[in-house]
């Protein structure tokens, strides 16, 4: 029996935007559902994917998560019918990061069926693609043809977003710059494109009331640094963050400790700093929404930030997110210990502790998942894709051939694992 509430598939410049509402489909006992397995490990994966996963679970499709853990130790419950897979495989017992890519991506080939689905460009979005890659899957990549045109810059994500991009059947892209970036550098003749917002945005727009509430009287600086590339720039970083927080000692700044300040004590920076933990995802946007400025080299957090109408300094050599977004400064990390870091904060200090009121939609407009879970969900049972080129059927290309395509490019670089 099948009860549905179906919105049109509507256009907008060339791609699908699928509006559809939830809608639950009850399967009999003799007929098999469509199997979709998701791969996250890192928080931000989670974030951008579990609610995709509870949408197409709520559309009659078994589904199933593979954590790897990548860079946590916690569990994290999905809710509803939707199953967690955790891994076995253990990352401090591997030399480096792709050994550990490798037996992950064995695992995971061992739970993939006819469709995976990966976030981002992390090294399990790359576990999630070698593993689907090896025993046949299509892959399903959310946030597909994001670039910053510098392979080092990040590192090694920017490698693995090409990978992953070129491995993958249906690319779900956050903005027409990305599909437009994508399309540039991949072959998207057998591929299904869609253009649909950025999942991070969702949370944000259903907790709107609560966080611009926040909102109404911004205060402080928010500061989180955690990128690989910047690491041999930790005491430089320190340095400036505590020369930051005396220039400015009205002003309360608020350190995530993690990356390069996960070893740092608040009494370093000064009495006007304090440090906080990773904790409830919530939490953590009403700490951004409360904030008159963030600093980052977070992707994510960006997005976020500019979500919330929060003026953003991000600390990278090339930015891939945002890059015409006004409220975005950037500044290289070798040059954080200058006057020129001390400006921007000046001035986005003043511009941000106005009070808010309204979110913005330049990455999202809070739908995107039910847009993705919706495409997915006429994927895989086999219906039309309005708006998309529908992909050829056939072998996939070799998935050892692949792997060991893009081990050596990031092998002289990557080294074994800190």
């Amino acid at each position: 029996m099948q009860e549905a509430a179906r919105g049109d598939c509507q256009q907008w410049h060339g791609e699908a935007f699928c509006d559809s509402a939830s809608y639950r489909v009850e399967w009999p006992a003799y007929v098999v559902m469509p199997y979709v397995t998701f791969v996250v490990g890192t928080v931000p994966e989670i974030v951008k994917s579990i609610d995709v996963a509870r949408h197409l679970s709520g559309l009659g499709c078994k589904v199933v998560i593979y954590d790897t853990r990548q860079n946590r130790s916690d569990a994290f419950d999905a809710s509803g019918s939707v199953e967690v897979v955790r891994t076995t495989v253990l990352r401090s017992e591997h030399a480096d990061d792709l050994s550990w890519v490798q037996r992950c991506a064995t695992e995971i080939a061992t739970v993939a069926k006819g469709l995976v689905v990966v976030q981002g460009d992390t090294y399990s979005a790359l576990a999630g693609a070698h593993g689907a890659m090896a025993v046949g899957a299509r892959l399903a990549h959310i946030e597909a043809g994001m670039r910053s045109h510098d392979p080092l810059s990040p590192f090694p994500e920017e490698m693995i977003r090409v990978f992953v991009d070129s491995c993958s059947d249906l690319l779900f892209c956050a903005t027409q710059a990305d599909f437009e970036d994508l399309a540039a550098g991949v072959n998207l003749a057998r591929k299904d494109v869609f253009v649909v917002g950025n999942t991070v945005c969702d949370p944000i727009f259903r907790h709107a009331e609560r966080l611009q509430a926040v909102a109404a009287a911004p205060l402080g600086v928010f500061v989180s640094l955690h990128r690989r590339e910047s690491r041999q720039h930790r005491g430089l970083v320190r340095d400036a963050l505590s020369r930051l927080a005396g220039a400015f000692p009205e002003t309360p700044f608020t350190l995530l400790r993690r990356g390069l300040l996960a070893q740092a004590d608040a009494d370093e920076f000064g009495p006007n700093v304090r440090m906080i933990g990773v904790g409830d995802h919530l939490d953590f946007l009403e700490t951004l929404a409360g904030s008159a400025l963030v600093i980052c080299d977070s992707g994510g957090i960006l997005e976020e930030s500019v979500t919330l109408g929060v003026p953003v300094i991000c600390v990278r050599r090339e930015i891939e997110r945002g890059r015409f977004v006004e409220e975005i400064q950037r500044i290289d990390p070798p040059e954080i210990g200058g006057q020129r870091l001390v400006q921007l904060v000046a001035s986005a200090i003043k511009r941000g502790s106005l009070p808010r009121h309204a979110l913005n939609d330049t990455f999202g407009d809070g739908h995107s998942a039910e847009r993705i879970a919706g495409i997915l969900d006429n994927y895989v049972k086999g219906r039309s894709l309005d708006g998309a080129i529908r992909p050829l059927r056939g072998p996939r290309p070799g998935a050892a051939a692949a792997m060991r395509n893009l081990r050596r490019g990031l092998e002289p670089a990557i080294g074994p694992r800190p």
